[in-house]
């Protein structure tokens, strides 16, 4: 597979380091010359719903589609609920953690290509070995005991549930960069984390801009939907294909502005 690196994306000037406004400029550039992009995250959407109706349907008796729905749109809520604050070694649990583990794989899997689909001109459908597949497993399955699993621990109102949501925002900002120097710059999982880290001090500002945007925008899309998905309420099955696909688009905005970001981080900080 003929390997497209970030040196194939736009530049920006050398003079200094691209402004947000350019980032964007950029980015939507080159999503308007590449409008299938949309199928990579759109493909991790699908498959995270998927693992999701494989959790939900081992721990309960019957499927009814607008439940199911309706639990899917708070999924988390629903896995604290009936895995964390309910701990037991049942095969519900068996079933959730092949799910997980599955999630995070396929996750490698597609990333990797996507991330170069948006470096190159083709459409990759693999990563470019299992080494590479193997650190980014590593890292998204990191990614999720921390981000998502880990704050689920501790109490859901109060100080203690704020400090730990301030928490995970600071290390997915820390440690936003490592996925794309795995497979831009071929480092392992620990060296990537070192990476993000050096790669972030100039660059801060605009990752927590970034950051702050798009939990609005996803605030914005959960409030919007959440008055449709409520218990007991029949769901119009265009209502989550909507979702997916929006989600999806916002997803794919987000890695665009951050490949582009990066892009220029790392022309500044050679390694």
């Amino acid at each position: 597979m003929l390997y497209c690196g970030p040196e194939s994306l736009p530049r920006g000037s050398d003079q200094g380091g691209a402004t947000i406004a350019e980032v964007l400029r950029r980015a939507w550039s080159r999503l308007t010359r590449k409008q299938w992009l949309i199928v990579y995250p759109l493909a991790l959407a699908i498959i995270h719903t998927l693992a999701f109706l494989a959790v939900y349907a081992s721990g309960e008796a019957s499927i009814r589609w607008s439940a199911f729905f309706t639990a899917n749109f708070g999924r988390w809520e629903y896995i604290r609920d009936h895995f964390v604050a309910e701990f037991s070694f049942e095969s519900v649990l068996a079933v959730a953690a092949f799910a997980g583990l599955a999630v995070c794989l396929l996750t490698a899997m597609i990333r990797a290509p996507f991330f170069r689909a948006v470096a190159g001109q083709s459409y990759p459908r693999a990563p470019r070995g299992w080494t590479e597949a193997g650190n980014l497993f590593v890292f998204y399955l990191f990614w999720y005991l921390v981000l998502w699993l880990l704050p689920m621990v501790g109490p859901r109102e109060g100080i203690l549930a704020q400090v730990a949501a301030a928490s995970t925002w600071v290390v997915g900002i820390l440690v936003v960069f490592a996925d794309y120097v795995i497979v831009f710059e071929g480092r392992g999982v620990l060296r990537s984390l070192h990476r993000s880290l050096r790669l972030l001090r100039p660059g801060w500002p605009a990752v927590v801009i970034i950051f702050i945007i798009v939990q609005l925008i996803y605030l914005g899309i959960y409030s919007l939907y959440g008055l449709y998905y409520r218990d007991n309420v029949q769901v119009f099955i265009l209502l989550p294909i909507s979702q997916l696909l929006v989600e999806a688009f916002v997803a794919l905005l987000a890695d665009l502005v951050l490949i582009f970001l990066y892009e220029d981080l790392r022309r500044r900080r050679p390694s």
